[in-house]
């Protein structure tokens, strides 16, 4: 007959190593992140000048855009977005939202005139992605003789999605997300009715911590 210390000593084990167990998937699946930094740029350049830009600007590698959308860009002083959502497509299809600070209001004339703009650092669960997605919730206009448009987005945002050759966030480091803009066509002005359209697109690259 099995003694009841053996019995007690046998059920106290089985317990221990359960509750290591569960600990140590537990932190496994939690604990794996890289830092993700999404950084803004204008796309490459097509040829002319974007009215407005500075010749500094130009001089020192900034974007030189054509102006194709009737007037539209060398009307503007200030094109404010504000990104309230950031998130990237894991393999398994799902979404992921990055863990930063938003929102966040970017004026986007000087990305277009070649200034870099760096949105909060981030973080991503540890793995591979092939999908980035931009949620913007409001952009307002500034004119250059003062007038301003806020633009009402359709339904919840303008949502862009990016398809992007599969990259890594690895645990511990960092991962760069170049979210580039083009501007071509994408403000607009239909008889006095504005319209935004999120023309980016991006590229990511690692970077040593």
């Amino acid at each position: 007959m099995i003694s009841s210390r053996w019995i007690r000593t046998f059920l106290i084990l089985s317990l221990a190593l359960t509750v290591a167990a569960c600990s140590s998937n537990h932190g496994e699946s939690n604990s794996r992140t890289g830092n993700v930094r999404v950084m803004l740029t204008s796309a490459p350049a097509t040829t002319g000048v974007v009215s407005g830009a500075t010749t500094d600007a130009v001089a020192a590698g900034g974007s030189s855009w054509g102006d194709d959308d009737g007037g539209m860009l060398s009307r503007l002083s200030q094109a404010n977005v504000t990104f309230s959502s950031l998130l990237a497509r894991n393999l398994n299809g799902d979404l992921v939202n990055l863990s930063t600070t938003l929102p966040q209001t970017v004026d986007l004339i000087p990305v277009i005139n070649g200034h870099e703009v760096s949105l909060p650092a981030g973080t991503l669960p540890a793995g591979m992605y092939d999908q980035f997605v931009v949620v913007i919730t409001h952009v307002q206009f500034v004119f250059t003789d003062g007038a301003k448009i806020d633009l009402t987005p359709p339904g919840g945002g303008w949502t862009k999605i990016i398809p992007v050759q599969t990259f890594e966030v690895v645990d511990g480091q960092t991962t760069v997300i170049e979210l580039r803009f083009n501007p071509d066509h994408a403000f607009d002005d239909v008889d006095g009715d504005f319209h935004f359209f999120p023309n980016f697109d991006c590229d990511t690259h690692g970077e040593d911590d």
